[in-house]
């Protein structure tokens, strides 16, 4: 069994000071990007250096988004206060002292704002925000977390309740939602809760509150799939193409028979292009009213009687040889008549 260790400084580089409260209430309960965030503007105020948001995003490999929450959620602990101008951009960090949590709170507004961070942004901030967090007694609903640990397999650590708590309070997902949300990560085969938390803000963007619209969303990211492929395409869809799939299923409100019925015939008949042409042939269908494969085969036969009614046409009309001879005026004149004439002379 090892002993207790004895850390010794040797080196003599300027370092950023970090206080032990920070290190002992506040570091167990961040994440990752907040964790950096906070240190690198610690660093960046010792230093008397200004950086920005963009700047953070691209040193950690963050989204804008993502730093903008780190920085909301030291807001909220205390840490740190957040300036902005008249047009709500960010302009400047003040790093407050670091206070024992049941002390931050009570002394933060009666505390005199330090030196500041300084943060330069054209980004109006006021679009990044996360909601005003709501007062929850998380103890109230212990069944979620015990939700959660079935799905996982295991006992969640700290940072991983605190995601759960952050979706629910902050993204302000029903008890529903985020249980579907855990049993879909789950399914498909992700237990890492930053993928969790990638999934709850990507929902959250695209408004969906409701476990239904969640499912909505995920059949139509794997019809996409399936549509690429009938089309013969194995790359991941595009903005275009997405686009375009969406228009076959919301607009024109066909079902994945249909519209794998025009992959079929779109790979049929052409090597290029098969995006556009099948387009075509569903954006057909559509303006002529079919809505079953039924309604598909009715419209083939139709044209199939116009097609053959067509040539039949064509075929009884007189031939007609347009060259010099039959270009020529013919004469009446009676040839044996002439005889007879030569013949009484």
């Amino acid at each position: 069994m090892m002993g207790r260790v004895i850390i010794n400084q040797n080196s003599e580089i300027s370092s950023t000071e970090l206080s032990n409260i920070f290190i002992d209430e506040y570091l167990s309960d961040a994440n990752d990007a907040e964790i950096k965030v906070y240190l690198y503007l610690l660093r960046m105020m010792c230093a008397g250096r200004a950086t920005s948001v963009s700047d953070l995003a691209d040193k950690f490999n963050y989204t804008e988004k993502d730093v903008l929450r780190a920085l909301t959620y030291w807001e909220d602990q205390g840490l740190m206060s957040l300036e902005y101008s008249a047009r709500g951009q960010l302009t400047g960090i003040h790093m407050q002292d670091i206070m024992p949590k049941k002390q931050s709170k009570a002394t933060l507004h009666c505390m005199p704002a330090p030196s500041a961070a300084h943060v330069e942004s054209e980004h109006k901030v006021a679009a990044h925000k996360e909601p005003a967090k709501k007062a929850v007694k998380h103890n109230d609903n212990p069944q979620m977390l015990f939700v959660a640990e079935q799905y996982f397999g295991r006992t969640l650590n700290t940072n991983e309740i605190k995601t759960i708590y952050y979706i629910q309070d902050d993204l302000e997902f029903s008890e529903d939602l985020v249980d579907y949300l855990l049993q879909h990560c789950v399914t498909a085969g992700k237990k890492d809760f930053d993928y969790v938390r990638k999934v709850a803000i990507s929902w959250h963007e695209k408004g969906i509150t409701t476990p239904e619209a969640a499912r909505l969303e995920g059949t139509a990211h794997k019809n996409a799939y399936a549509i690429m492929r009938e089309l013969g395409m194995q790359n991941a869809p595009t903005k275009t193409e997405l686009t375009y799939f969406d228009r076959w299923q919301s607009e024109y409100g066909f079902s994945m028979p249909i519209i794998t019925e025009a992959c079929r015939r779109t790979v049929l008949q052409t090597q290029s292009n098969r995006l556009k042409y099948c387009d075509s042939i569903l954006r057909n269908w559509h303006e002529n009213g079919a809505r079953t494969l039924q309604d598909i085969k009715n419209l083939d036969d139709k044209f199939g009687k116009m097609t053959q009614a067509a040539n039949a046409s064509r075929t009884n009309e007189p031939v007609k040889f347009n060259n010099k001879f039959n270009r020529f005026k013919q004469n009446d004149i009676n040839l044996d008549s002439i005889e007879d004439q030569l013949l009484d002379n």
